[in-house]
């Protein structure tokens, strides 16, 4: 940019140099034309002089003329008139008389000549002279005689005269004619004008000065031209010449004093512009520049400020400038914490727990030493996340991190590996010492954490590994404290070393994983249908839609062994959207049948926080051409309230689609029917842990019948599973129970057996209705 401007300020320069230059040679020019005007209007003015004066010795002749031939007659008058010339010519002669004549003639009324004299000692042929001016003597002033005169320049061969016509009033003579030599009178009018002087007709010189400037020195003179006669055939110029070596060494002082000057304030213009630049506009732009390039080179140079002067726009730039690198340098920051610290809880995240393992491994293998590395998950975790929402969720992990950090020595690592697991590495600790930890870890978790008026009971799940005895690298160690933790998990132990027996399980879940995977994208399902039996009619008022695996292997997984799995990991949407789309293909075969069946659908607590669940389910219904109350939507009571109030911003919606909503598993949860009565909720399903121990435990059965009572009172239908005996069924039917469904009535049938149980089970319809 700095070069830029200079170039741009020379190139100014430059041009104003030129312009400088050419009005230098513009003032020299006007300059020299004024100095030829003014020698012009000098040539001018002698020259009108001269002619003033030659035309008054003409006028002074003749009048002398006039008196001495007044009264003279005819006869004896033309000898007197030619001594009278002769006088006057003598007088001339006499004299010397600037402006003399050479001649002077005598002219009757029809201009024939009386009379001439001359004063050339060889006589200029009277012919010649009277030709030459012959133009003054005009016809009209043959008719009259005219006290006026007319006067001009007369060419006779290689010579110029002037001559004057004036008109008499004698009777003798009526006119005279004064002819003077212009090469005489040019002598006087150089005089006159006080410079050199010379006649010029058609390139011929008639007369020039004696000092007339030479070729040589013409270089300094300045001339002038002026035609001073142009009535007869030729035109006569009068040139006058002047030395004007000073003028022009004036001129040249003056042209190279204003091109100095010009340079010197252009110079200085260049100078004051490069500085005002430098200081507004390069300067400030450098200093960014740099600012720049050290920041490409080193992030760390984020935290320097640019300061710079200048005009307001420079200052609000680096001002602008700096406000951008804050926030930089604060990104930078903040994405050094992402990449280091866990945003959440503040601990250390994976990535820093790796390498200060790597570290620890390089550290134990040169001092010969053990270290234990524990890897830890909370229980229950997910159970109160779920009911309680995500926000309880975080606060009761930064609550455990807290307690954890305050547990464990400065020398000790611990770090968020993510969701609620949690890695501790504890440097220089025996196996007995490692125990010791793992268990006062656990006791320090088993006091109750308070999140918003909520008290929660969190239990650990610690699993240990301890080097090198478990593994000399870190992805085996972290591999196998992930499998002691799993161990650990699901024996309820608080804390296990790992033991090489436990590596078959950890493996086979890893797989169970992939397989699911497959699963969904493959549609590796059926569904089973569990007919639901209305105590009012004893006919079936509907069915459940029961998903299964199909496995691979030939084997059929039931839900209990994947579903929790697909909720880890998002993979239950996929099956949702399948069991959806399964369950009204089969409602529209059913009533195809003459069956008109609603079939019940669970919604899983991830499919609550899909925002498009409900449009989905309109364009399944759109493309089996169902309507809304084929479909009964089963949602968990623990789904629902882990967050009410998108629980029932979505139910609401999909109840005004004209879906009926039942809350399964109800009794499970930490919610009441207090909270159910906001919701668009059609019925509650009792979980079967209840029905099943109605015959062995009076309190299930009292919580049976209060449920059943409190679900009337709000309007609420209530369908009670796990009915596996008459006498539950009994029980149900006499307390106002509306529907039930369990392995007394039917277990569930496939899509084959189902049509038959309809039309053959006395919980069916013997009788098909007509399709």
């Amino acid at each position: 940019m700095r070069a830029s401007v200079v170039v741009t300020i020379v190139a100014m320069g430059v041009l104003s140099f030129v312009m400088a230059a050419v009005s230098g040679r513009i003032y020299r020019d006007h300059a020299v034309d004024n100095e030829r005007a003014a020698l012009s209007e000098r040539a001018r003015v002698g020259v009108e002089a001269m002619r003033q004066r030659l035309s008054t010795e003409a006028e002074g002749i003749a009048r002398v003329l006039q008196s001495q031939l007044t009264g003279r007659s005819a006869a004896g008058g033309r000898d007197y008139a030619l001594r009278t010339l002769d006088k006057e010519l003598g007088h001339y002669t006499a004299s010397e008389h600037d402006f003399s004549p050479i001649e002077i003639a005598l002219y009757d009324r029809e201009l024939r000549t009386l009379g001439r004299r001359q004063r050339f000692s060889t006589e200029l042929p009277a012919g010649d002279l009277q030709a030459g001016c012959a133009y003054l003597r005009t016809p009209s002033d043959a008719a009259r005689v005219s006290p006026s005169s007319t006067s001009g320049y007369c060419f006779v061969g290689s010579r110029v005269y002037y001559g004057v016509f004036l008109g008499l009033t004698s009777s003798f003579a009526s006119y005279v004619q004064v002819t003077f030599d212009a090469a005489s009178n040019a002598r006087v009018l150089e005089a006159l004008v006080g410079l050199p002087v010379r006649l010029v007709s058609d390139d011929l010189v008639i007369y020039q000065s004696a000092n007339w400037p030479s070729s040589e020195s013409v270089g300094h003179t300045l001339a002038a031209s002026l035609t001073v006669d142009t009535t007869g055939s030729k035109a006569l110029l009068f040139q006058v010449a002047k030395d004007e070596s000073a003028f022009y060494a004036r001129l040249e002082q003056t042209r190279y004093a204003v091109f100095f000057a010009a340079t010197a304030v252009t110079l200085l213009f260049i100078l004051v512009a490069l500085a005002f630049l430098e200081r507004m506009a390069v300067g400030p732009v450098r200093a960014l520049l740099d600012q720049l390039r050290g920041v490409r080179g080193d992030e760390s140079q984020l935290g320097n400020r640019v300061r710079v002067g200048g005009n307001a726009e420079s200052v609000q730039i680096a001002e602008s400038f700096n406000a951008v690198t804050d926030k930089l340098e604060r990104l930078y920051e903040q994405l050094d914490r992402m990449t280091y610290t866990d945003l959440l809880t503040q601990l250390p995240n994976r990535s820093f727990f790796q390498s200060r393992l790597e570290q620890a491994i390089v550290q134990a293998q040169h001092d010969n030493r053990t270290f234990a590395l524990f890897i830890m998950d909370l229980d229950r975790f997910k159970e109160i996340n779920d009911t309680l929402g995500h926000h309880i969720g975080d606060v009761l992990l930064q609550q455990v991190a807290i307690r954890l950090r305050d547990k464990l020595r400065e020398s000790d690592t611990i770090a968020r590996m993510g969701g609620d697991e949690f890695a501790v590495l504890l440097p220089t600790v025996t196996a007995k010492q490692a125990d010791m930890a793992a268990r006062m870890l656990v006791q320090s978790l088993r006091s109750p954490f308070v999140v918003q008026s909520h008290q929660l009971d969190v239990g650990v799940s610690i699993g240990i590994a301890l080097y090198p005895d478990h593994g000399v690298d870190a992805h085996t160690l972290i591999q196998r404290a992930e499998v002691a933790m799993y161990s650990a998990k699901q024996g309820g132990c608080g804390q296990v070393f790992y033991d090489p027996q436990m590596d078959r399980h950890h493996p086979a879940q890893l797989t169970l994983m992939g397989e699911l995977r497959q699963a969904v994208e493959q549609e590796q399902f059926v569904l089973y249908y569990q007919p639901k039996i209305g105590l009012r009619t004893n006919r079936v008022v509907g069915v459940e839609a029961l998903v299964r695996w199909c496995h691979p292997s030939g084997s059929l997984v039931m839900p209990d062994t994947f579903i929790s799995l697909l909720e880890q990991t998002g993979l239950i949407r996929g099956l949702t959207s399948w069991v959806t789309h399964e369950a009204l293909r089969m409602a529209s075969e059913l009533r195809s049948q003459g069956f008109e069946l609603p079939i019940a659908v669970n919604i899983s607590a991830r499919d609550l926080q899909n925002n498009g669940l409900a449009e989905e389910l309109a364009e399944q219904l759109a493309a089996h051409q169902a309507a809304a109350e084929w479909l009964e939507l089963e949602i968990t009571e623990s789904a629902v309230m882990s967050d009410i109030a998108g629980a029932h911003d979505l139910l609401t919606e999909l109840a005004d689609m004209g879906f009926k909503v039942v809350i399964d598993d109800f009794g499970t949860g930490y919610s009441s029917l207090a909270y159910l009565k906001r919701l668009p909720v059609h019925a509650v399903k009792i979980d079967k842990s209840f029905v099943m121990g109605m015959a062995r435990d009076e309190n299930d059965a009292a919580i049976v019948y209060t449920s059943i009572d409190l679900s009337h009172n709000l309007g609420l239908q209530v369908v009670a599973e796990g009915v596996d005996d008459e006498g539950v069924l009994m029980r149900l039917r006499s307390r106002g129970c509306d529907a039930v469904q369990g392995m007394y009535l039917s277990r569930p049938l496939s899509s084959e057996e189902l049509t038959s149980w309809l039309a053959k089970s006395i919980w069916g319809f013997p009788t098909r209705v007509a399709c």
